[in-house]
Parts: structure tokens; C-alpha cells; sequence
């Protein structure tokens, strides 16, 4: 019989120690390389650490703790250092840095990473939202634009010069993001993704080498780099500093608009909760909108989509031709607000005037060429509509104070999605759509209480894609599908429901709609595939965010971005 080796014993909290050094050393690090910058001549104030920091309008919270502030608050983190960087050479300055330290790095623009990726605890966190030039070439019309620009900052410097570029729903959403993971909008039909108008870029790589790109380039890493950009997710590829668009002709004349089906109503008084009335079985106006989205008759409808709230249900097969759930189409339609009426009549027969709004027009013929305010709650409840359908004029709060819509401000919420392939849901797939959104995991109290589920419907298929013109090569791999499904839980939108912190009723029912998220995701409906990288869930394996993309997109990033290390991965960067 062979004796067993002796194995030494090691005490448990010498192993722990032995951890706890190198985290010393990571620390010790972060010190260091603040330390490098400054010596470097990159301004220490805007260099934040918890320890190193300034003041702020906000009595009792300084500038590091207001800017670890992401747009999904159910992450909030603590980097070693935020390095507020406002050019191109400070931002590969603060990559190669830490890189030289080896510390961890993120990158944010926007913050408005879903999963909260665009940070972490005990990184170096490089936020470039102070890149912020801006030019037109007139004679290309291509805009030359800073990757620190958020729509609402951008959108009206494009319309004075009357272009505009196919922006996202959320004005507060960063351009940089947003491109790389393909950007569906409310332009969507007229103009496609925001990604197919991307022309040039200038990018750090992973060595923290400079390169530009364009779509003239004839060199294959160039192309493939770009292409990467296209789509194909954030971080992965390099960090970009500026971007190159095509812009198109703002049109002359444009209203936003929202139709609302089976609007909830307080039932009796002593209720604290809202019902939807039954007006339209929500089958038949999921129909209605499929029909209109994929008719070549409807060129003047830029965008759409469809929002359907889900409601509690105590069956498990529920008689899905009965249901009635509450729904919004938001749209922008391009023309007179006539026209549009005639629109709205013709394919929504059994609409009344009181269930349609329509905006006040804008565009490049009216006094108001373009305002941020077109962009907001498109799907994006608030306690402010609930508060009004409760007779409160607006108002929640015990002392009777008045509160807006705060339709684009930070709240923890949790995501995920899938797509409709072309040939669209059919009979079964509207039915099970339907089932997953009647659940008993959905309270009738979680609206009053601040906590909204549901799904949005995001057309995809209009002019763009229906036409014969040849396309630019993207990574976004899921452009010929009919529209996206985005399941969303969203709470504590409004400041008073902030400041209530943990004597808060709507946590008696949020664990309950993200396990809603999960089943909606796992529910069977046919004729559906694949994710939507800005609709980040981590539980979704990557390779199914970049589907045909895939493996061209990982063979890139091996080849070209020269990030021997991965040093530039999040959880859902390609590799």
C-alpha cells in the first residue's frame, strides 16, 4: 500500500492575509497612478478618490459620490479613482497608466449600462463625458461629434444646422454606447439603426495605441475595427474618443404622438390601485400595430413602439382574447398633424380622440426645430401618470407636494429581451407573448407603489430595411428581424419614493417582478430569438447578443485591438 503524501496544513487565515496583500497591493497601486497622473501635469481635481474630492451644490455629498452615480441604481460602486477626462490624449494617458499599475479599467459615457458594467468596485474608472467637440462638414454633411455627448446635449446642436441623426428614446443616453450596441430609436424605419450612419472613429486600442478609422479605408483592420463598432458591443474593440456620422436632413415638420388602450382606473374609492378598463382586447391591437409596422404604406411613421403593461393574473392558461392589458404606442410621425390624424383613423379604427396625444409640431419648418423633451417616456411609466388616474392632480405625497415626470432620471430597474424574426408572431406567438405577460408574480398594488412591469415592442422593419438600396456592413446582427421585445421592471423613479430609502413598500414586491424578468425571458414564444446588447441581462450568454456576428467579432478582437491581457472586458464584452 503507498502512503499518502504529507500535505502541510495551512492555517486559513494565512491564506486569507495572503489574499488580503495583494488587494493591498492593488490599492497601493491606485495611489500610485493617481499619483503619476499628477505628475503628468492631468489636473488632480479631477482626479476623485473617496479621499481625494470636492464640494458640490449638494449639502453633504461631494463630487466623487456624485460622480460613482450610474443610471441603473440598483449597482452603485466605489472605483479607486474617477478620472474625468476631457481629451483624447488625457483618456489614453489614464488608460495606459493603469494598465502600467495594472489595475482594472472601465469606461463611461452615458452610464447607462443596464448591467452597470460602465463601473465597478476597485477599478479605474475613465469617463469621458467631457469629450465634447462638435463640427459639420457642410459639403459631406458628416458630424464630427466628441464620445461624451448625450442626446439632449447633442440633438439640438444637429438641428441648427438642420441634421439630425437616429437617436435613442432616453435623452440622457450617451451617443458612444448607444452606437456600439446598434441603437434603435424612435428614426428606426426611416433610417435604421444608428450604428448603419457610423463613418469614422478614433479608437485607443488595447496597448493604448491611437488609430483612426474610416469607411474609406482600405486596410482589413481598419475595416474589421470598424465594422466591430457597428454593433458589436462596448469596451471590446478599444475605447472610442470621437465618432464620425452621417447626418440626414431634419425633416420639415414632425410630431411625436401616443396612442392608450385600456387605461387603468380607479374602480372604487377605497382602492389604492388601478385597474385597466376593457376596451380592446390587447391581441387585437397587437395586430393592429404588427400590420402597421410592416406595411410599405406607412413611410411617414419614423418610428414606433409598443408598450403593454402586465397585470396580475390567478390562472396560469389564461383566455388570451379576454385580456386586457394597458397599452401605449409612442410614434414620430413625419408631416402635418393632419396627416396624421388620417394615419391614426385609418389603422386604428377603434381609437377615440381622447385616447390620442398629439405634440406641438417641430422640425426644420416650424419655430421649434428640436426639442429634447421629444425623446422622453417613450415607455418609461412614472408614479406622476398614476398619481393623476388616483384624482391626485399630480401629487403623491402627504404634504401635497407637486411632482413632474421624472421619465429620464437614475432608478434601479432590471432588463432583458429578444427579437421577432421577420415572418412576425403569428397567432401562437401573440398568445404566448400575451401569457407572459399575465402573472401572479405581477401585484395590483405595484404601480401605486412605485413598481412598473412590462414589455416594450420596438419596431425595427419600415423604409429602411424594406428597400432594395445596398447597406453598410455592421456587426448588429439581428437587423432583419421584425421588431425587438424588452421586458423591464423599473422602481423608485420618483424623489419622494428616493428619499423614503428602506421604509419603502414597493420592496415587498420587487423580488417578485425580477423573477418576472426571468420567466419572461425563459417563456416560450415562437418565432422569437436571440438578445439585444442594450438591453444588457447578464444571465444571457454572449454569444447569443452577436449571433452570426459572433465569431468574426471574437477573431477581431483577437487579430487587431492588440489587448494581449483583455485588459478593455466587462462581463458582456465579446471575449
Amino acid at each position: 500500500m503507498t502512503e499518502a503524501p504529507k500535505i502541510e496544513q495551512i492555517n486559513p487565515e494565512d491564506q486569507r492575509s495572503e489574499v488580503l496583500k495583494v488587494h493591498t497591493s492593488a490599492i497601493n497601486n491606485a495611489v500610485l497612478f493617481r499619483q503619476e497622473m499628477i505628475a503628468n501635469n492631468f489636473p488632480s481635481e479631477r482626479l476623485l478618490t473617496a479621499q481625494n474630492n470636492g464640494p458640490t451644490t449638494l449639502p453633504g455629498l461631494n463630487n466623487y459620490q456624485a460622480e460613482s452615480l450610474i443610471f441603473n441604481t440598483r449597482y452603485q460602486y466605489h472605483p479607486f479613482v474617477i478620472v474625468m477626462c476631457q481629451t483624447t490624449e488625457e483618456v489614453q494617458q489614464a488608460y495606459k497608466t493603469a494598465i502600467n499599475y495594472e489595475l482594472p479599467v472601465r469606461v463611461r459615457a452615458g452610464g447607462h449600462d443596464h448591467a452597470g458594467e460602465c463601473s465597478g468596485d476597485n477599478v479605474i474608472l475613465i469617463d469621458v463625458t467631457g469629450l465634447k467637440h462638435f463640427e459639420l462638414d457642410k459639403d459631406t454633411n458628416v458630424a464630427t461629434i466628441g464620445a461624451g455627448y448625450r442626446f439632449y446635449q447633442l440633438t439640438p446642436k444637429l438641428a441648427e444646422e438642420e441634421r439630425m441623426i437616429a437617436h435613442g428614446t432616453c435623452a440622457t443616453v450617451g451617443l458612444t454606447g448607444f452606437i456600439q450596441g446598434g441603437g434603435w430609436g424612435p428614426w428606426t424605419r426611416k433610417h435604421g439603426m444608428c450604428c448603419e450612419s457610423l463613418v469614422g472613429a478614433t479608437l485607443i486600442l488595447g496597448d493604448g495605441t491611437l488609430i483612426e478609422l474610416s469607411d474609406k479605408d482600405t486596410e482589413e483592420n481598419k475595416q474589421e475595427l470598424l465594422w466591430a463598432l457597428r454593433g458589436g458591443g462596448g469596451m471590446s474593440y478599444g475605447i472610442i474618443t470621437e465618432l464620425k456620422l452621417q447626418t440626414f436632413a431634419l425633416p420639415k415638420e414632425i410630431h411625436r404622438f401616443e396612442i392608450e388602450w385600456n387605461v387603468t382606473k380607479q374602480k372604487k374609492s377605497k382602492h389604492r390601485y388601478c385597474t385597466p378598463q376593457n376596451d380592446t382586447p390587447t391581441i387585437k391591437l397587437l395586430r393592429q400595430w404588427e400590420k402597421v409596422i410592416t406595411s410599405k404604406e406607412t413611410p411617414q411613421l419614423l418610428g414606433t413602439n409598443l408598450q403593454i403593461n402586465a397585470i396580475p393574473s390567478s390562472s396560469d392558461t389564461p383566455d388570451v382574447t379576454k385580456l386586457h392589458h394597458h397599452s401605449l404606442m409612442y410614434g414620430y410621425w413625419e408631416g402635418t398633424k393632419a396627416e396624421l390624424e388620417d394615419f391614426i383613423h385609418d389603422h386604428f379604427k377603434n381609437v377615440t380622440r381622447d385616447q390620442v396625444t398629439i405634440h406641438d409640431a417641430h422640425g426644420a419648418g416650424c419655430d421649434i426645430k428640436y426639442d429634447h423633451g421629444l425623446m422622453s417616456n417613450w415607455a418609461r411609466n412614472s408614479l406622476y401618470d398614476v398619481s393623476k388616474r388616483l384624482g391626485k392632480s399630480g401629487t403623491l405625497t402627504q404634504e401635497g407636494t407637486p411632482f413632474t415626470p421624472d421619465y429620464d432620471a437614475p432608478a434601479p430597474h432590471k432588463l432583458t429581451s429578444r427579437f421577432v424574426k421577420k415572418e412576425g408572431l403569428e397567432k401562437k406567438g401573440h398568445e404566448q407573448l400575451l401569457q407572459s405577460l399575465t402573472s401572479s408574480l405581477i401585484r395590483l398594488e405595484n404601480e401605486q407603489n412605485g413598481l412598473f412591469s412590462y414589455v416594450t415592442l420596438g419596431a425595427i422593419q419600415g423604409e429602411f430595411y424594406q428597400s432594395e438600396k445596398d447597406l453598410p456592413a455592421i456587426a448588429f446582427p439581428y437587423r432583419d428581424r421584425q421588431y425587438t421585445i424588452q421586458y423591464q421592471t423599473w422602481w423608485n423613479l420618483d424623489i419622494e419614493q428616493k428619499l423614503e430609502q428602506q421604509d419603502n413598500k414597493v420592496y415587498i414586491s420587487t423580488n417578485r417582478a425580477m423573477d418576472w424578468i426571468d420567466m419572461g425571458r425563459e417563456a416560450e414564444i415562437e418565432n422569437t430569438d436571440g438578445a439585444f446588447i442594450s438591453f444588457k441581462d447578464p444571465a444571457i450568454p454572449t454569444e447569443i447578443y452577436f449571433n452570426d456576428s459572433y465569431d468574426r467579432l471574437v477573431k477581431v478582437k483577437k487579430k487587431y485591438v492588440k489587448d494581449t491581457f483583455n485588459h478593455l472586458r466587462t462581463r458582456k464584452t465579446i471575449i
